[in-house]
C-alpha cells in the first residue's frame, strides 16, 4: 500500500515530524486536512470534526467541512479549515 506521508518524509528527509511520533497532519492552505495515524472519530459536523490519535484527541473546527475519505488510519477532511487543536 503506498504510504503519502512516508513518501514525503523519505523524499525531504527531514528530521522535524509532523504531529507526533504516532500521527501525522497536513494542513493545506486550510482546504484539506490530510491525517495519518487516526484511531476513529469523535465528532462530525460541517462545523466541527474530532478524531482519538494515541493520548489525546484532535478538534478541527471550520465551516462546510466534509469527511472526504476514511480508512482504518487515514482521512482527509475538505471545507474552510479555520482550528486544529491537540486536547
Amino acid at each position: 500500500m503506498f504510504n503519502f506521508f512516508g513518501e514525503i518524509k523519505e523524499n525531504l528527509k527531514n528530521t522535524n515530524k509532523i504531529g507526533l511520533d504516532n500521527f501525522n497532519l497536513i494542513n493545506i492552505s486550510g482546504k484539506i486536512l490530510y491525517v495519518e495515524g487516526h484511531l476513529g472519530l469523535v465528532t462530525l459536523s460541517k462545523e466541527t470534526i474530532s478524531f482519538k490519535v494515541k493520548n489525546a484527541v484532535i478538534i478541527v473546527d471550520g465551516s462546510e467541512m466534509i469527511l472526504s475519505e476514511l480508512s482504518e488510519n487515514t482521512l482527509k477532511i475538505t471545507g474552510k479549515i479555520k482550528k486544529v487543536e491537540q486536547i
